[in-house]
């Protein structure tokens, strides 16, 4: 097998990179403008919209973990030459995906007011809240359909397409948003409605276009749908890969909401603490974008290696990409530094909420090797196929270290959100630590489909 040239190899990892930072950053902006309408729109509505964000992101948990499955399964069978085992997993991927989609709208609408309850929706945002859970639960096959069929496309390294339909439905959007949300231009103003079928509209264009783009690449065909035989041979794999990436989704999400639990109930200054740390997240989010484009790109690289059989290069992927990640993220974040204080005056007016921000920046900053090499962990044994590791790793760090340790530094010694951030970070080095020695040491390569697997 003969390896492919440094160069080359650096110029796939940056032609990967770069659309899908893109189409992050496009993502962001329509979230933010949907948030930014609310507002405009009432302080009502626009709780209502980030209560329902919170549900909405457990409701996709299983569309992204079928995506991560399309991934690893269509890469590498790309990578090992078999077309048609990959079409056939590009039809699979795409039927368990609607049928979850439409199994959820129907679920999620018989218990729709039982959702709200549970999250504890104050009365005076059920009639907001509601509409917009009733909504975005009509919107979920499309997202679901969008979500996978985009995470297809990315498996063929096909990264630009995606990002010219993201940036023509997001724009629709946000006119959408601006137009029917808030009643610009002359067009009736619909309120939380308008903002709600805005958001309906521009995904299931974006999906459906997206859909009949398979069928010019060869991905949809009269053979994409297979026998019940290969269903059942192609599910396990599936299965296999979507699973533990649930599971990953469940540690994090609950972690992440127990980690606010504890802040909210510090002994001193919990209020500000919360602000502080909600904002800084925020913030967050966007400078790590292109590290989570980095997790994408290499989940392809080394899916496509390991399914020709070059472990060798799939190795030197992980390795390219992670100097590549964390380098860059570094550099980034070395910049920010100096600009912190401005950056948490973007987020509020408060002082003691600014002071607070800035705490957790400054964490946040300094860890952000850490965090950055372990999305890119997640993404290289994603491409294998290998997502029981990340799901251990998650299990570990957050629940064994970071959980019991915010917990005791944040309430017993420090007594302040600074333990809470150490405990970020310490389950940070840990969950490094884990993943380190399974690139090294395990054997990560083995859950890889390569030529040799004549039953698919």
């Amino acid at each position: 097998m003969h390896a492919i040239p440094h160069n080359s190899r650096w110029a796939s990892l940056w032609s990967l990179t770069w659309p899908q930072m893109l189409m992050l950053l496009v993502q962001f902006g329509i979230g933010l403008t949907d948030v930014w309408a609310a507002g405009r729109i009432g302080p009502d509505i626009q709780a209502s919209i980030g209560l329902i964000a919170q549900c909405h992101m457990v409701l996709m948990a299983v569309g992204i973990a079928t995506g991560n499955g399309a991934v690893a399964a269509v890469s590498q069978s790309i990578g090992a030459g078999r077309q048609r085992r990959a079409r056939r997993f590009t039809g699979l991927v795409l039927l368990a995906g609607m049928v979850a989609g439409i199994c959820l709208v129907y679920l999620g609408g018989y218990f729709r007011q039982d959702l709200l309850h549970i999250m504890q929706t104050p009365q005076h945002l059920m009639e907001p809240a509601d509409t917009f859970l009733q909504i975005y639960l009509w919107t979920l096959p499309g997202q679901y359909l969008l979500a996978i069929v985009t995470a297809v496309l990315r498996a063929v390294r096909s990264v630009r397409l995606p990002l010219v339909v993201t940036l023509v439905t997001g724009l629709l959007n946000i006119w959408g948003d601006l137009a029917f949300g808030l009643g610009w231009w002359g067009f009736p103003r619909y309120g939380a409605a308008g903002l709600a079928w805005s958001t309906f509209v521009s995904v299931t264009l974006g999906a459906c276009i997206l859909f009949f783009v398979l069928f010019p690449f060869g991905l949809l065909k009269h053979d994409s749908l297979p026998p019940l035989r290969w269903m059942r041979c192609g599910g396990k794999y599936l299965l296999r890969i979507g699973l533990p990436a649930l599971g990953t989704s469940f540690l994090w999400q609950t972690g992440f909401v127990l980690v606010l639990v504890i802040t909210m109930t510090l002994p001193h200054d919990n209020v500000n603490a919360l602000a502080g740390l909600t904002a800084g997240m925020r913030i967050e989010a966007i400078i790590f974008l292109p590290a989570v484009a980095c997790q994408m790109a290499v989940a392809v690289l080394v899916g496509h290696s390991l399914g020709s059989g070059n472990k060798k290069e799939a190795q030197q992927s992980a390795y390219d990409m992670l100097k590549l990640a964390v380098i860059g993220m570094s550099l980034l974040t070395c910049g920010l530094w100096f600009i912190r204080d401005e950056l948490a005056a973007l987020m509020t007016n408060d002082a003691q909420v600014r002071l607070e921000t800035v705490r957790y920046l400054v964490f946040n900053f300094l860890s952000a090797p850490l965090m950055v090499a372990n999305l890119v962990l997640v993404g290289v044994f994603l491409g294998a196929g290998a997502t029981q590791y990340p799901m251990w790793s998650y299990l570990f760090s957050v629940w064994g270290v970071r959980l019991p340790l915010s917990w005791w530094l944040g309430h017993i010694v420090m007594e302040s959100s600074s333990g809470v951030y150490w405990a970020m970070v310490a389950s940070q080095l840990v969950q490094l630590a884990i993943l380190l020695w399974v690139l090294l040491c395990a054997d990560w390569k083995r859950f890889t489909m390569t030529a040799s697997h004549e039953s698919l």
